[in-house]
């Protein structure tokens, strides 16, 4: 089997959280290779770039086996999204004709955001069923599964990762098939089954929280101090956590910092210290973008990660964990860290306020202590 041929695509729309979306897909595609071998890869969508063709971006939906669609009322408004669709449902088709067989279970639709009725798409016009016909994995109290991965109760975790193996086992068996692929030529014929938005990919969302003003908790917390003034940043990550280094880079830069620069871990060129280091040199202060994937980069040692993170000389790092990962032993014992909980407007503001902090805590320093 090609390596290099994605196992699945999920179709998405970026007004839907893009950060929550990606940890999804990168959940599913970590499940994926545990379950299948380490070949397996995912594509994420949409890919399309401003003023690209349509089917000059679409071709890998034409061939990958399974499209995975979280389905919400901004994914069936995305005429974009609908060609997805409509582009899965034509190759579903077509194999019907050509083998006799059903391959519906190819198309894999999971609800992401609840979906009222006025929402629905209606049948197509050449009478295929609308996907709101179309039996979905509702398993999450009619919430969606967007709502899931934002609780904190154990019980939603649980469910969460039960629907990652159950979705693991579902994909591996539907491509299987070996759904029939169409040509480059055949993409320009085939119409939207939906949406009313235009045929270009959203590069920000309209729901992405920025925060614009000051924050007080209740009893002090960050308001109890003057905010520091914007300062230049470098964001250290990995590149499975592309889509939240994007999202933190417009957050920043909408509160005011004067420079936001992306700094990726080469992970085969340097190691943990000179990733960080380097970050270092372009910016007043470094988010380390700490993730499952972040931890697992690398050929590291216990204490590279001390040497890294630990230390007054430190005070400019500003470690922020966006998964429950636990983090390796040193880091956990000695480095303050942030929690962000998703992307919404509290975690944004949360984000913007800790960057602006003028008295961070010194790496190491424990819960307490003075300078």
């Amino acid at each position: 089997m090609d390596p290099t041929v994605n196992y699945f695509y999920t179709s998405c729309t970026r007004s839907d959280g893009w950060p929550a979306i990606s940890r999804f897909h990168a959940d599913l595609e970590y499940r994926l290779r545990a379950q299948e071998g380490l070949w397996v890869s995912g594509a994420l969508g949409p890919q399309a770039a401003p003023g690209q063709r349509f089917d000059s971006a679409v071709a890998e939906i034409a061939e990958v086996g399974v499209m995975i669609a979280l389905c919400s009322p901004q994914y069936f408004q995305s005429q974009y999204c609908g060609m997805e669709w409509a582009v899965f449902q034509t190759r579903i088709s077509r194999h019907r004709v050509l083998t006799q067989k059903d391959a519906s279970a190819c198309l894999i639709p999971i609800l992401w955001e609840p979906v009222p009725p006025h929402a629905m798409p209606p049948p197509t016009a050449d009478g295929r069923k609308s996907p709101a016909e179309i039996q979905w994995e509702d398993r999450f109290g009619g919430n969606g599964l967007h709502q899931l991965m934002r609780s904190d109760s154990p019980e939603a975790e649980d469910a969460y990762f039960a629907l990652l193996e159950r979705l693991s086992r579902q994909i591996a068996e539907a491509r299987r098939i070996r759904l029939a692929t169409l040509d480059a030529d055949e993409l320009p014929r085939v119409r939207s089954a939906f949406g009313t938005l235009p045929l270009t990919r959203q590069t920000t969302s309209p729901r992405t929280p920025v925060y614009t003003g000051s924050y007080t908790e209740p009893g002090g917390g960050y308001g109890s101090r003057a905010p520091s003034p914007p300062v230049s940043l470098a964001i250290s990550y990995v590149g499975a956590d592309q889509p939240w280094a994007d999202w933190m880079a417009e957050v920043l830069e909408r509160d005011g910092h004067p420079s936001v620069t992306q700094v990726r871990w080469e992970t085969e060129r340097e190691s943990l210290s000179e990733t960080v280091d380097r970050a270092h040199r372009v910016a007043e202060r470094v988010i380390a973008l700490f993730s499952r994937a972040y931890f697992t980069a690398g050929e590291t040692e216990p204490l590279d990660w001390e040497g890294a993170f630990v230390g007054a000389d430190r005070q400019w790092l500003i470690p922020v964990q966006i998964d429950a990962e636990p983090r390796p032993l040193l880091v956990r014992r000695g480095v303050p860290v942030t929690q962000l909980k998703g992307s919404d407007a509290n975690e944004a503001q949360r984000l913007c306020e800790l960057v602006r902090d003028p008295n961070p805590r010194i790496p190491g320093q424990r819960e307490g202590d003075t300078r």
